[in-house]
């Protein structure tokens, strides 16, 4: 899964991806501070997802049906304490942008590849 590198760095993959929805948005300097707070929350969100993959692969290796649950209770506890943490800067964001970006906020930012 994208997000770090094996010693804990955000990947260039990431670095991308943040860089791109910047472009896509339109960011400008008044929205800096909003977006700089959500493009954190972004890569932080990038780590837990790998995280997550991580623990899903114990569910693989998991012995008995109620560890294999256990071990995808995990994995959603995590995404959902993640998505919680994205949801403020995300919020804050998006009453910063003007009507053509949350536009373009409205089709980039809900789709499944946006990594929220």
């Amino acid at each position: 899964m994208p997000g770090t590198t094996t010693d804990g760095q955000v990947s260039t993959f990431t670095v991308g991806r943040v860089a791109f929805l910047k472009a896509e948005l339109g960011i400008t300097d008044a929205q800096k501070s909003e977006w700089v707070a959500y493009a954190e929350k972004i890569k932080g969100n990038l780590q837990n997802m790998q995280g997550m993959w991580q623990t899903m692969k114990t569910v693989f290796d998991a012995k008995t049906p109620a560890d294999r649950l256990d071990a995808q209770i995990a994995a959603m506890d995590s995404r959902l304490a993640s998505l919680k943490e994205i949801r403020p800067a995300l919020s804050k964001l998006y009453a910063a942008l003007s009507s053509e970006q949350k536009k373009k906020a409205d089709e980039v930012l809900t789709s499944m590849r946006c990594m929220m």
